[in-house]
């Protein structure tokens, strides 16, 4: 679902109302519950909370999904404060909120930025990020898009594998890269993978989008050798701009991000899918802050098909780059990465 190399790390979406901050007690797995009277729930699926199973939450944001004129909510887990979105839609609705122009608006922009001085350094910035400190080995990229990055580990080496959903991406991954890419869901798409197999497994903003995270980091822990390990990027809920942005935080992304991290809660999940020795650091993430920032001043969130609001704006980026970088010092930036190795 990443595009390569790309700091461009989520796009939202238009179609949603005004949302609320209020923050009152539900169990959103009571179909029957009057704030879901009117809603017409064929469309969308309740669920609990995927890290401790508790159906206890606080709401913290509502939204009005668009073309089917249903209400969503983003909710906090009373037990153990993973934040979701419930109800979402389902796995067979959740597509016509992903455009048939998703993955080529990304890579249209990436290509605008290899013009500009300033995408330029954060490009070299994410490629020292992602590069593994392990020099060879296998390597399996979940949501692998189609196989840039993929492409570039196997110039420095290494024996590459790709998961990817999109049809049209693993297409040309596989045609005009001639990579190895298994397609599918990636929890099932993992499960049809040998055991112990990579040395290192990467997921750059791919698992806010999994309808079960948990069960992918437990198999990406059974995929992965013994001592080897796990690189993931995401949103980070504990972002101060959550605060001041509210619904137009741009990494919010509703209904693509499923899920909403925190340091606290990927640590916990992580955890129980097996994995040790886990650190997490802030991601500088100006792009968030500039168009979080044009999401507020229209009052609507960023369009993922206008490509006219949706721009690198250097200038801005430049001004919004030592205040995200200074926040990600404190893991307090809008994007984050976490490394965790296999336990045994």
């Amino acid at each position: 679902m990443h595009a390569g190399w790309s700091p461009i790390l989520s796009l939202s979406g238009g179609a949603l109302e005004h949302g609320t901050s209020s923050e009152s007690k539900v169990n959103m797995m009571q179909p029957d519950h009057q704030r879901f009277e009117s809603a017409e729930m064929k469309s969308m699926e309740t669920v609990a909370c995927n890290n401790c199973g508790c159906p206890d939450t606080l709401l913290l944001h509502k939204f009005r999904l668009e073309p089917e004129s249903q209400d969503c909510f983003v909710v906090r887990c009373s037990r153990c404060g993973l934040v979701y979105l419930n109800p979402r839609p389902s796995r067979d609705r959740i597509g016509i909120y992903y455009p048939p122009n998703y993955q080529a608006n990304m890579l249209n922009l990436l290509g605008k930025g290899k013009t500009n001085v300033i995408a330029r350094l954060g490009f070299g910035m994410v490629r020292r990020r992602r590069t593994p400190s392990k020099k060879t080995g296998r390597l399996l990229d979940v949501g692998c898009s189609n196989g840039a990055y993929l492409a570039a580990m196997r110039e420095k080496g290494w024996d590459v594998e790709g998961v990817e959903l999109d049809g049209d991406a693993v297409e040309y991954a596989r045609n005009s890269r001639s990579l190895k890419v298994t397609q599918g869901y990636v929890e099932e798409a993992l499960g049809q993978l040998a055991g112990s197999n990579f040395d290192v497994v990467t997921m750059w903003h791919v698992l806010e989008h999994v309808f079960d995270p948990a069960a992918a980091l437990k198999q990406i822990h059974r995929v992965l050798k013994p001592g080897g390990a796990v690189m993931l990027e995401v949103p980070n809920y504990a972002s101060p701009l959550v605060s001041l942005f509210k619904r137009y935080w741009f990494p919010m992304d509703i209904p693509r991000h499923l899920y909403q991290f925190t340091p606290a809660s990927i640590k916990t999940m992580l955890t129980r899918a097996g994995f040790k020795s886990i650190q997490v650091k802030g991601v500088p993430s100006p792009e968030a802050i500039v168009w979080s920032a044009a999401a507020a001043r229209q009052a609507s969130p960023i369009d993922f098909n206008n490509g006219d609001i949706l721009r690198l704006n250097p200038l801005g980026m430049s001004l919004a780059f030592p205040v995200s970088w200074v926040m990600a010092q404190f893991v307090m930036s809008d994007h984050m990465a976490a490394v965790a190795v296999r336990g045994d």
